[in-house]
């Protein structure tokens, strides 16, 4: 009963610890977490809006070996809109939300 108890405890702690794969549709094609920004701009076209936050120090320059963080809009489509954000051209984070 004991060893039960313990592998259900121990594949529900599995289960929390597993990445979780957020996604999106454009048209027929699926977008998920983890594609490059071309891979997203061939399935979904040019964002509605587009802004990049590059790594500068408090003098303004260039800080060398820091992530660059791009976010993109989508939408309003049927009244939702969808944000995207990319660190170093890679997609980790997609939501949604109604207007």
């Amino acid at each position: 009963m004991r060893a039960a108890i313990a592998l259900l405890v121990l594949g529900w702690v599995m289960g929390l610890s597993l990445p979780v794969q957020a996604s999106m549709r454009c048209g027929t094609e699926l977008v998920r977490t983890g594609m490059q920004m071309e891979e997203v701009l061939e399935h979904c076209g040019e964002p509605q809006q587009r802004s990049v936050e590059e790594p500068v120090d408090e003098h303004g320059y260039l800080i060398r070996g820091a992530v660059t963080v791009e976010r993109w809009r989508y939408g309003p489509d049927n009244g939702m809109y969808r944000y995207l954000r990319f660190i170093d051209g890679r997609l980790v984070e997609i939501r949604s939300r109604r207007s």
